[in-house]
């Protein structure tokens, strides 16, 4: 039960972005572990997001190996009664949609971007002038399973 005068005895977990990675620091990561150069993976990286977009423009969803589906969404003002009212009208505007892939195990999903695993830690923020850890998840708790 939540105690309103007594909010400061609250406490819940969350997950912490430790910061984030730019086109750049991915380039050199899967540089460093293949025979491309951190210029050739931008590259790729460059003309994959343009022929994302290009083909979301003529309609179809793009799979992402790993990832899941890119697609585009409408956003709706209303529902209508007639099939001849449901026109362009309708549409407020649109948004980038996004479907994580999964496999379901035991009636379960497993999303194929989550880690089988993470550690939770306590995390208060970063002092002043304090850079996140490498590995700021060194001695924490294993979280269990995924839970849907």
């Amino acid at each position: 039960m939540f105690d309103k005068e007594n909010i400061h005895d609250v406490f819940t977990v969350a997950p912490v972005n430790y910061g984030t990675l730019t086109t750049d620091d991915v380039a050199h990561q899967i540089a460093a572990e293949s025979s491309a150069t951190p210029g050739d993976v931008k590259n790729v990286l460059g003309r994959y997001a343009y022929y994302v977009v290009e083909n979301l423009k003529k309609g179809y969803a793009i799979q992402l190996l790993g990832f899941g589906t890119l697609n585009i969404r409408f956003m709706k003002t209303k529902t209508v009664s007639s099939e001849k009212m449901a026109n362009a009208s309708l549409i407020k505007g649109l948004v980038p949609g996004f479907t994580p892939s999964y496999t379901v195990v035991n009636g379960s999903r497993i999303y194929d971007l989550l880690p089988d695993k993470i550690q939770l830690v306590k995390y208060s923020g970063p002092a002043t002038g304090e850079t996140a850890p490498e590995n700021p998840a060194e001695s924490g708790e294993t979280l269990p399973d995924p839970i849907e």
